[in-house]
């Protein structure tokens, strides 16, 4: 199993290449700033994602997974600000935040499993295997 194999990673990777594209089709609607704000930030979402599944300990996963977090709640509330300035179109605002919405909650739940997991004692670990 790989970090492409976690859903949340799936999920955030195709919200990452819709969000290029529509920046792509979108012109000069948009800085040549704000372009590359967005698709750096869209790809650090999933690199960070893959960056914490390659870590050994539980805090180091939840660290990168929290970064990934941070992420999403920086860009929801910049897609809030270019829909808010009439720069991104009601569709394309509604399928991108509930997107990244997803994928946040995705994100808690996975760092809650993975914290859960490192608080089970070994020899619980070893019997439910």
């Amino acid at each position: 199993m790989s970090y492409k194999d976690l859903n949340v990673y799936q999920r955030a990777y195709q919200v990452a290449i819709d969000l290029h594209r529509f920046l792509e089709r979108s012109g000069d609607k948009f800085s040549t700033d704000e372009n590359n704000q967005f698709k750096s930030m869209s790809r650090d979402i999933i690199g960070n994602i893959a960056e914490g599944y390659s870590q050994r300990t539980a805090r180091a996963k939840r660290f990168f997974n929290f970064k990934a977090l941070d992420i999403i709640n920086r860009l929801m509330l910049d897609i809030d600000f270019l829909h808010d300035t009439k720069r991104m179109p009601d569709k394309e605002y509604s399928s991108f935040y509930s997107e990244y919405e997803i994928c946040a909650k995705m994100l808690y739940k996975f760092n809650q499993s993975i914290l859960e997991k490192a608080e089970t004692p070994k020899e619980e670990v070893a019997v439910a295997a």
